[in-house]
């Protein structure tokens, strides 16, 4: 009888050649190495709970579908998840809306002040919303880039106008900072800095 480990190991090796993704295509989508998936799907180990969570997320399916040791039709199959990556998509785009209307709720009572640079600060928080919703949602390293560093830029851009207002001299030098932050983002990809999550 087949254990748990070697039902979920076998899953997880059709669920990848069932959406056509490669060993590393996974691994990066979940900041770990290939190596580290490969050994799953031997049924060498296992990942943790939360891990196992985001590879259902990535695919589609409900956490109970890894321990089926018999998988049924795809049309029969109650625990695929219908609409989920579109769900993700709205929620994004909600969350991300919600920073502008914010703003410009905060702009219309305050109008007489005149904070039209509420709406320049609108832009590295709605950065940040887009980084936290890849981070949970997506795990995509390219958008994990793109979004750091437009949250790099838009927040020297933002520091930058509040200078430029109050007459400061040399504000422009600001801009120096955002050369060495691109380049710790780029590298941090490079190296897949995990924060700790990914298997050595």
């Amino acid at each position: 009888m087949e254990n748990v480990k070697e039902i979920i190991a076998k899953n997880l090796v059709e669920l990848r050649r069932s959406h056509k993704m490669t060993q590393q295509a996974l691994a990066e989508k979940l900041n770990y190495t290939d190596k580290a998936v490969s050994r799953w799907e031997h049924a060498e180990t296992l990942p943790d709970i939360e891990t196992l969570c985001r590879v259902c997320d990535i695919y589609g399916v409900k956490f109970e579908y890894l321990l089926q040791k018999e998988q049924p039709p795809e049309r029969n199959n109650p625990h695929i998840k219908r609409g989920d990556t579109g769900s993700k998509v709205v929620i994004t785009l909600t969350a991300a809306c919600t920073v502008w209307l914010i703003v410009t709720v905060l702009y219309a009572l305050m109008w007489q002040m005149n904070p039209w640079t509420l709406f320049i600060w609108a832009l590295p928080a709605t950065c940040l919303v887009l980084f936290f919703a890849n981070y949970l949602f997506f795990g995509s390293k390219i958008f994990r880039i793109l979004s750091s560093s437009f949250l790099a830029w838009t927040l020297l851009l933002s520091v930058y106008v509040e200078l430029l207002i109050r007459n400061s001299d040399n504000i422009w030098s600001i801009f120096i900072v955002g050369a060495p932050l691109q380049a710790i983002i780029i590298l941090m990809e490079n190296i897949k800095f995990s924060w700790g999550r990914k298997e050595k």
